[in-house]
């Protein structure tokens, strides 16, 4: 080993480890992390200065993975492997190994971490996408104080019946929180119904949430129909987009906030329901009720508690771990692997995404389904992702100077400007033109961010 490490450098040969699509990790005699390479970020989203120096039950604590080895190698001093699932969603296997010093006491554990290795990778040939599907909510990811602040909220709103009211901007995550409130409640083996109330023609928002008997107007069917709500009986109803809900239609839902009861169209008798009752918008009800547009009475009832998510780009905490889980929750649904370039990772983190968590899940799903290398690089990035406008704006949305080192700042720039000087370019003799640098450079750089 010695003398391989002398042949090539030590430097080189970190960075050779560094680069392994496996992860490889080393314990000291307690429990203590020596190294970790660069696949942590892919299986915890978390980068190797925020993992090396800290203990193995710094992690436990935030349940970063489960069912770990280690514990029993420590205890048998043997080898031990097992299935594994990370807080980033990802199924690993883990092969972890002591090693002992010349006492035959135990000096280190080393472990190798695998993926799940799909068909579809093998040689990169024949590949073929499978469209099957997957049900699986969204786990809730917070890193931000925002989202871990919401979640402590929501864990106390889940334990009562209370209404409450989800505002963020479109995209932010309203239908997924809602749907965690259910999941985490004591009605959670109970329907979760949800309506957007924007997509429902007025004249019917009545008969779908409340239900119609048979004959009471014209086109209604024979048997009649059920309502939402009476559908979500003993469950939860999400009322969506809850500020598009007509005037008449808001009165008819103040009685069942208060009454617990509604009369269907066309009946005589009221029907009982027991429902918990969580609405969402993007909208300023205290404007629409300024406006007239909205009752007051209603504003009150509906917002008992008021969860206000803030959009992605004032959570850039939670941004590379969102990338990791639609990452990793792709790859696995597609059956194929890939991972990010680090200034392909820059750019994402570096973008303010107007369109939020939907944006993020869709341009990750994106690539995994059109990119035919392992690799994602910046020239695989939607063109919407790089700065449109001068080179002063350019910079100043990818400089982040708490995160990044000077060198690293510098090639985050130099990255997404020969990646778009390829892509409008095309050929290195033009790049080197235009950049008033040589063919040669440009050559360089070229192979270094883009091939």
């Amino acid at each position: 080993m010695n003398s391989i490490i002398d042949r090539i450098g030590q430097k080189k040969f970190l960075k050779l480890i560094d680069n392994l699509y496996d992860e490889v990790f080393i314990y000291d005699n307690n429990y203590n992390i020596v190294y970790v390479n660069n696949a942590c970020k892919r299986h915890y989203g978390k980068s190797q200065n925020e993992i090396i120096g800290k203990n193995f039950y710094d992690f436990i604590n935030e349940d970063t993975w489960n069912n770990s080895t280690l514990p029993h190698v420590y205890r048998d001093k043997k080898t031990y492997a097992a299935k594994q699932h990370t807080i980033m969603d990802s199924d690993i296997t883990t092969i972890a190994v002591p090693i002992f010093d010349d006492n035959e006491e135990l000096e280190y554990v080393v472990m190798n971490v695998r993926d799940t290795v799909f068909e579809n990778d093998l040689l990169l040939l024949n590949k073929s996408v499978n469209n099957k599907t997957n049900n699986k909510n969204c786990k809730i990811l917070a890193d931000s104080v925002q989202m871990k602040n919401i979640l402590k909220l929501i864990d106390k709103i889940s334990k009562i019946d209370a209404t409450c009211t989800i505002i963020g901007e479109s995209g932010t995550g309203k239908t997924m929180l809602a749907r965690h409130i259910h999941d985490i409640s004591p009605r959670k083996d109970n329907p979760f119904v949800c309506i957007n109330c924007s997509s429902i023609p007025k004249e019917l928002i009545e008969s779908e949430l409340f239900g119609y008997t048979k004959g009471s107007f014209t086109g209604a069917k024979n048997d009649g129909r059920i309502g939402l709500f009476e559908s979500a009986n003993n469950g939860t109803i999400l009322l969506d987009e809850i500020s598009e809900l007509p005037y008449g239609a808001q009165a008819k839902l103040l009685h069942v906030i208060q009454d617990k009861e509604f009369i269907p169209i066309g009946a005589n008798k009221p029907i009982k329901v027991d429902v918990k009752i969580i609405t969402a918008t993007n909208r300023d009800l205290k404007q629409l009720v300024k406006n007239g547009e909205f009752r007051e009475d209603l504003y009150y009832r509906i917002n008992i508690f008021e969860i206000l998510v803030p959009p992605l780009r004032e959570r850039k905490k939670d941004v590379k771990n969102l990338i990791f889980y639609y990452l990793n929750l792709f790859c696995k649904k597609y059956e194929i692997t890939h991972k990010l370039s680090d200034p392909a990772m820059d750019i994402l983190l570096n973008y303010n995404w107007p369109g939020n968590v939907r944006e993020l899940r869709h341009i990750i799903e994106r690539l995994i389904v059109t990119i035919e290398d392992m690799l994602i690089k910046p020239k695989d990035l939607p063109k919407t992702l790089f700065p449109v406008s001068n080179e002063k704006s350019q910079i100043s949305n990818l400089i982040d100077f708490e995160k990044n080192s000077f060198n690293q700042l510098i090639e985050n720039y130099e990255s997404n400007l020969i990646s778009n000087a390829y892509e409008k370019y095309k050929t290195t003799r033009k790049i080197a033109e235009k950049l008033d640098i040589s063919q040669t450079k440009a050559s360089k750089l070229i192979r270094k961010y883009i091939k």
